[in-house]
């Protein structure tokens, strides 16, 4: 029961680094489209698809869920 609490952990760590990955990929498109002078809704469809394809997001993901993990087992001690 144990190691599934630490798994639970270490998945909600890394979903919620992949929530802020994709909000400040998306943030970041949403500026660029409006410095080029877009205004009204802007259409970003599936460019966040690409990101799993960045070392730095895989590593980034990777790091989250061994915090998750450390910080679980440290949570239950």
């Amino acid at each position: 029961m144990v190691f599934l609490k630490l798994l639970f952990g270490g998945v909600l760590a890394t979903t919620g680094m992949w929530v802020a990955i994709v909000a400040i990929d998306y943030w970041r498109t949403i500026s660029s489209a409006k410095a080029q002078g877009a205004t009204g809704l802007v259409a970003v469809a599936g460019g966040w698809n690409y990101l799993l394809q960045l070392p730095t997001v895989l590593f980034a993901l990777t790091v989250a869920f061994g915090a998750g993990l450390y910080i679980t087992s440290r949570l239950l001690r």
